[in-house]
């Protein structure tokens, strides 16, 4: 047959580097930035292969454009890095056109978007040296891979399992460009040269160079760079990339009225942190008047060159609907932040003639503080959450009618946990792409997030997440590593449909668990819910877990477990006497809900909750949450 006659063709098309570009990052919007710009390049190709004779079955935009099946929920990556799509009755030729075409469009999009931000970035940067780390980093960066098949005599399943076969050997044969970076690394991924205009005569002469360019841009757009960073071309293109998508992007009108140009596009971590406390907020006049004093007088802080600082209006979590005037970021909630070299390093600001406006800031602080009866929290929580065995199920599908349903029932869930993590809760999408979504999460609603992100994942397959919970100072590279690693953990669970957990103390200390969702009747997070609200009534002691954990920590063996012929009855035993000795309401039995959180905590030791010393993690991560976001 003629590749110039019609056919059946499956088209598999994919943009990479994904997670070492994401996850190159140290602000929460580096990491919305990075998700957002792999989406908007798929939705780019998709657009350019998309005409008669050509269904996207994955995700399940079928013949609608992809911007405008993506404009309801524009602020939110929706698109995998990978789509699908068939064609029936179209030549291969035909194909093959519109697919080179989708890939020099991903490309030069991606091109354009750096060369505006340059534009911003430099007042000349043509002929440059910054032309030439442009033509270095930017042109191909993206790898992009795509393979055609013809269905053949195969059923439908065979015809899947061969094409996504077929695009793995493509990406195992790519060809290495060896490129050279000399000088100074970017201070996001670590690998790529730093831009500046000018080489120097060796490398500490441009590096010094180069860190003086870099100083004088972070006083010039302290909202893109703070003190003592310097990025590369890739690195400043996601810095930077919210300016293009204000101006110039298909989705430029509703960036300029979601976004002013003084508000921060993504929440920080602090703010995450600190979303509950600005409830509480809310929740008080008298506490909202002396935040709103707060918020007010913070901007009236000025730099060393006497001019206000760069302290920008931020949204707060979805959730909170009522805007908080004049809300500024979580951080200025901690009484760490008043430093004089944070505020120095951070925001240039001349402490030496602030020293006053200063201590009124601190001193409103700590009035707000005072009424609400406590410190705000620190902590946050990172989830990645991923599909079981996405591909098998796909390969399952008996027809491309089946397929398209099983993409339209996970694109339908990336609707549903926008709703489940920002309106329902207080958290914030990073991406929801279908059969996996990275999201951030206030330690208040963590574990109802999870529970209700478990329920709603189609159920033609399990789901597995990986979650870390971590100060808001720890580099947020690290917190996502460690979500990543907890999903990997949790996906060696025999049959799957897992989830782990780490915890990261400020103070050094470790705890992780991994665990099945449920065991028959028993609902891990039902349960850890169930005695976080224990907790929370002051009902028992939170030391208990410390006893419990101390009775026990000398017979746990290397692998975790409790050193073998220790009678089980006596485990269960010995938390029952504790926790009974730890309930406040002395001479009182307890209650039957308090009961029933005992009861199904104690069932939850080994072999459910396996080893030993993953029980003993869930009870310590579960204080941890009661005490943190109390």
């Amino acid at each position: 047959m003629s590749e110039n006659q019609p056919k059946h063709l499956m088209l598999m098309f994919t943009v990479g580097p994904v997670q070492s570009f994401i996850e190159a990052a140290r602000k929460t919007e580096d990491l919305w930035m990075g998700s957002y710009i792999l989406s908007y390049l798929v939705a780019t190709a998709m657009k350019q292969v998309q005409g008669e004779g050509i269904e996207i079955i994955y995700p399940a935009v079928g013949t609608e454009p992809p911007f405008e099946f993506w404009r309801e929920n524009f602020a939110t990556p929706s698109f995998p890095n990978l789509f699908l799509a068939i064609g029936s009755g179209i030549s291969q030729n035909d194909l093959v056109t519109r697919t080179k075409k989708a890939e020099n469009s991903a490309k030069s999009e991606f091109a354009s978007m750096a060369k505006r931000v340059l534009d911003e970035a430099f007042d000349t940067w043509r002929k440059t040296y910054v032309e030439e780390l442009y033509n270095r980093q930017i042109p191909d960066f993206f790898d992009v891979y795509w393979v055609i098949t013809e269905e053949s005599d195969r059923d439908y399943g065979d015809w899947y399992a061969y094409t996504a076969s077929s695009l793995a050997a493509v990406k195992n044969c790519r060809t290495f460009k060896p490129t050279s970076e000399f000088g100074r690394k970017c201070s996001l991924d670590g690998i790529r040269e730093i831009l500046h205009k000018k080489k120097g005569k060796n490398e500490r002469e441009q590096s010094e160079n180069a860190m003086e360019w870099w100083g004088n841009f972070a006083e010039r757009k302290p909202q893109f760079c703070r003190s003592r960073e310097a990025l590369c071309a890739v690195s400043l293109t996601k810095r930077m990339g919210r300016h293009y998508l204000r101006t110039q992007s298909v989705f430029k009108n509703e960036f300029q009225k979601e976004f002013s140009s003084g508000s921060l596009s993504f929440p920080s971590t602090s703010e995450v942190a600190t979303a509950s406390y600005k409830e509480q907020i809310l929740c008080k006049p008298d506490a909202l008047d002396v935040y709103t004093k707060l918020c007010t007088e913070v901007k009236k802080l000025r730099q060393s060159d006497d001019v206000e600082a760069n302290i920008p209006h931020v949204n707060p979590l979805p959730k909170i609907k009522c805007p908080l005037p004049n809300n500024v970021d979580g951080e200025w909630l901690y009484e760490e932040t008043y430093n004089d070299s944070y505020l120095e390093r951070y925001y240039n600001i001349d402490v030496f003639n602030q020293k006053n406006q200063i201590k009124h800031c601190k001193d409103l602080r700590g009035e707000l503080v005072g009424l609400l009866g406590g410190e705000p929290g620190k902590y946050y929580a990172a989830i990645a959450l991923d599909g079981d065995d996405i591909g098998e199920k796909i390969r399952e599908a008996k027809s491309q009618k089946q397929h398209a349903k099983r993409s339209k029932r996970l694109i339908n869930y990336s609707k549903k946990a926008r709703r489940i993590v920002e309106e329902e809760h207080l958290g914030k999408l990073t991406y929801a792409g279908g059969d996996d979504l990275l999201a951030l999460a206030n330690l208040k609603d963590l574990l109802p997030i999870l529970k209700k992100l478990r329920e709603k994942f189609p159920k033609f397959t399990g789901a597995s997440a990986g979650v870390c919970i971590a100060h808001n100072k720890m580099p947020l590279g690290d917190v996502l590593k460690h979500a990543r690693r907890m999903e990997k953990e949790a996906k060696k669970v025999d049959g799957k449909d897992a989830f782990g957990i780490a915890l990261f103390k400020h103070s050094g200390n470790i705890s992780e668990m991994v665990t099945k969702w449920e065991y028959g009747d028993l609902e891990v997070l039902t349960i850890g819910m169930k005695l976080i609200e224990l907790l929370d009534d002051d009902e028992i002691s939170k030391r208990f877990l410390y006893t419990f954990r101390d009775a026990f920590k000398k017979l746990i063996g290397d692998d975790g477990k409790l050193v073998k012929g220790l009678p089980p009855i006596l485990v269960k035993e010995e938390f029952k006497r504790l926790i009974e000795r730890a309930y406040k309401k002395k001479g009182q039995e307890f209650d039957n809900t308090h009961k029933e959180a005992i009861s199904e905590t104690i069932n939850l030791l080994p072999p459910r909750i396996t080893p030993f010393s993953d029980y003993l993690s869930f009870l310590e991560i579960i204080n941890f949450i009661a005490r943190e976001s109390k």
